[in-house]
């Protein structure tokens, strides 16, 4: 007997199922010879390939959910765009000429059911104990746990909407830390298309396994061929299940062999420029005000139609006076600023002032993200740098 999620026990055929299914996937049989080993070894419980997916999706909990997005992923048919029949942004129908058949997918593989699948683990849940006994040195950072955005998070109440719960983040030694990534990739050698996977990353496992390919935690790739025109629509589905995280949700400890609350936590978001870009709504790198951590102001090249504004330090050639700024101590963003601004974007009273402050504030609006209070915006670095000089 061995058992499963929330406690649940599995009996021997399906415990050789998943034997022979894990033979499978890690030695990289093929289809086809899976298929053939119920006939080379006829006493063995052994079955079809797709039955034993069908079943290996339903002891796991795996359940991918199919959400219908625009062919050339403008968004995803989620939240306020959940009713539509056709893209605000391209004008594409929704569904093909036979007015059933979504013109395209995103495939979305829940967080939470795995989570739980991990602390079943006995290995894993010993392994996620990490976070918990990491010995926290004020001289000096070997983690993400010794930055000052998990430290301050550590000695603050969890808020859900208004309400303040009357539990700190992280105050259960179980409690998950989680980190987001995505970016663009070119699945074609041509690279004239892009993909857009998005990677979750529990940082409760040691640093040496939490990175390795088996511990990635890919809950879904934006298809493409296009970057996301609203990325948002597309996190809906995980910001969802972080928000149920929040609030807790059952699983099964294996070291404990208990059912407890689990809460995980998203405390960090990375990426190359333009995908933090995309996740944070910023406007980019013509905005007046382009970057995401300082509030430097651009200009544009004086006495030239070019319209781009690029960001110069020192400005004394200018015909108009200039900010002059220090390198070492620029107006950085912080997260009140950001936010505020990024409400005034989002409602203004029109589309042309919408637009002209998007562009002054250099932020498009506010990023779906911003609902969970385990973040702060601007997005946290993954360690607190100045700890390091």
């Amino acid at each position: 007997m061995y058992a499963l999620t929330e406690g649940k026990i599995l009996d021997e055929s399906d415990i050789s199922l998943l034997r022979a299914y894990a033979l499978k996937v890690e030695d990289g049989l093929t289809d086809k010879t899976f298929n053939k080993l119920r006939y080379a070894f006829p006493q063995a419980p052994i079955h079809s390939l797709k039955n034993t997916e069908k079943r290996v999706q339903f002891l796991s909990g795996f359940q991918p959910v199919h959400y219908h997005c625009c062919p050339s992923s403008c968004i995803c048919y989620t939240g306020p765009y959940e009713s539509l029949m056709a893209c605000p942004k391209c004008k594409t129908d929704r569904y093909k000429d036979d007015g059933t058949t979504p013109q395209s997918y995103y495939e979305y593989l829940p967080l939470i059911s795995r989570l739980r699948a991990m602390l079943a683990n006995s290995s894993y849940a010993r392994k996620m104990q990490y976070r918990a006994n990491h010995q926290h040195d004020p001289m000096k950072v070997t983690d993400i746990f010794d930055g000052t955005h998990y430290r301050s998070l550590k000695e603050t109440y969890v808020m859900i909407g208004d309400e303040e719960l009357p539990v700190w983040f992280f105050s259960d030694p179980r409690d998950i830390a989680l980190g987001l990534s995505t970016d663009g990739f070119g699945p074609f050698k041509r690279r004239t298309k892009t993909a857009w996977p998005i990677i979750i990353f529990n940082y409760n496992l040691p640093p040496e396994e939490r990175f390795l390919k088996g511990n990635i935690i890919s809950i879904g790739v934006i298809p493409g061929p296009k970057k996301p025109g609203d990325l948002d629509s597309f996190l809906l589905p995980l910001i969802q299940e972080l928000l149920q995280l929040k609030v807790g949700v059952s699983a099964f400890d294996a070291v404990t062999k208990a059912v407890f609350l689990l809460h995980a936590y998203l405390i960090v978001v990375f990426g190359d420029i333009p995908a933090v870009s995309m996740i944070m709504r910023m406007k980019g790198h013509n905005a007046i005000s382009p970057c995401r951590m300082c509030t430097i102001k651009g200009i544009r090249i004086p006495f030239s139609q070019v319209t781009t504004h690029y960001v110069p330090l020192r400005r004394e050639g200018f015909p108009d006076p200039q900010d002059q700024y220090d390198p070492s101590a620029l107006p950085l963003r912080n997260h009140e600023l950001f936010i505020e601004q990024a409400k005034e974007v989002q409602y203004a009273p029109n589309d042309a002032n919408s637009e002209r402050l998007a562009t002054l504030y250099g932020i498009k609006g506010v990023p779906l993200l911003s609902t969970l209070s385990s973040l702060s915006f601007p997005v946290s670095f993954p360690y607190d740098f100045m700890h390091l000089i």
